[in-house]
C-alpha cells in the first residue's frame, strides 16, 4: 500500500473538508462531519482531518498510478474550491 500526506494551512479547514467530501459523495462513498472525512475512490482512499486552520489529507492507494491520480483529484479539487485562499497542496510520499 502506498501513502501520501499533505498538511494545508487554510482559514477554512472544516468548510473545505465538507465541500470536498460533499462533492465527492455524489459519485463515490464518502462520510464526513465537521472535523473528519473519508472518501473511497476506485483508485484509492482519502482521509481528511480539520483542526483549527489546518487541513490534513492522507491518501492511500495500491499502485503509483492510482496514488498519483488520487493526489491530483483531491489536491486539484481543494485548490479550485478554495480559489479565494490561493492554497498550495504539497504531497509527501511515505516510504
Amino acid at each position: 500500500m502506498l501513502i501520501a500526506t499533505s498538511t494545508v494551512q487554510t482559514a477554512k479547514a472544516s468548510i473545505n473538508l465538507k465541500k470536498l467530501c460533499r462533492h465527492f459523495s455524489h459519485k463515490v462513498p464518502a462520510n464526513f462531519d465537521d472535523h473528519r472525512g473519508e472518501v473511497q475512490f476506485p483508485f484509492g482512499d482519502a482521509l481528511l482531518t480539520a483542526e483549527g486552520e489546518t487541513l490534513r489529507i492522507r491518501i492511500q492507494a495500491t499502485g503509483e498510478e492510482e496514488l498519483a491520480r488520487a493526489k491530483d483529484v483531491v489536491g486539484g479539487h481543494l485548490v479550485r474550491f478554495a480559489a479565494d485562499e490561493n492554497l498550495q497542496v504539497d504531497w509527501v510520499d511515505q516510504v
